[in-house]
């Protein structure tokens, strides 16, 4: 009987434990504004979408896709909580809660707090860049594919 109580409070520590990182990983997550972060990418996310539809339908009027915008926009913020929770588990799998409350320590500091003002930023701008520069790279790679299609006597 001893031994299945200490089970029990063996079971119940753990549980306390795991409750424990989850709250600090929603910490992290909060204090480091990874939902303000996603709320500052969304526009691009959605000039781009948005960008390709309309080179495919140009007939379609700008107030429509202003609509479009609109109705985009809304999905996007109804399901922030919902990635939130689906993020909760990664971190849990990936991240020791040592290594948890480092990164809340960190964030908490000036330089911490100077990095999540900046990172909004520095996500877009990256975006772009990688948006530009994965053309490109599309552009050559298709290019060499062809030529090499052509090479082999392929007619392209």
């Amino acid at each position: 009987m001893v031994a299945v109580a200490f089970i029990g409070l063996a079971a119940g520590a753990q549980t306390a434990q795991a409750q424990d990182k989850t709250d600090k990983i929603r910490d992290l997550l909060e204090i480091s504004q990874m939902e303000s972060l996603l709320q500052e990418v969304l526009p691009l996310a959605i000039k781009q979408s948005t960008g390709t539809l309309k080179r495919l339908r140009p007939d379609v009027p700008e107030e429509v896709w202003a609509l479009v915008i609109k109705e985009g926009e809304a999905a996007f913020m109804e399901s922030l909580d919902a990635f939130i929770e689906q993020t909760v588990p990664v971190y849990d799998r990936i991240f020791t809660e040592e290594e948890i409350d480092g990164m809340l320590a960190f964030y908490r500091t000036p330089v911490g707090r100077s990095v999540v003002k900046k990172l909004p930023q520095v996500t877009t701008e990256s975006m772009m860049i990688g948006q530009r520069w994965g053309m490109a790279v599309g552009q050559e790679i298709n290019r060499r594919m062809v030529s090499k299609l052509q090479d082999e006597g392929y007619k392209i």
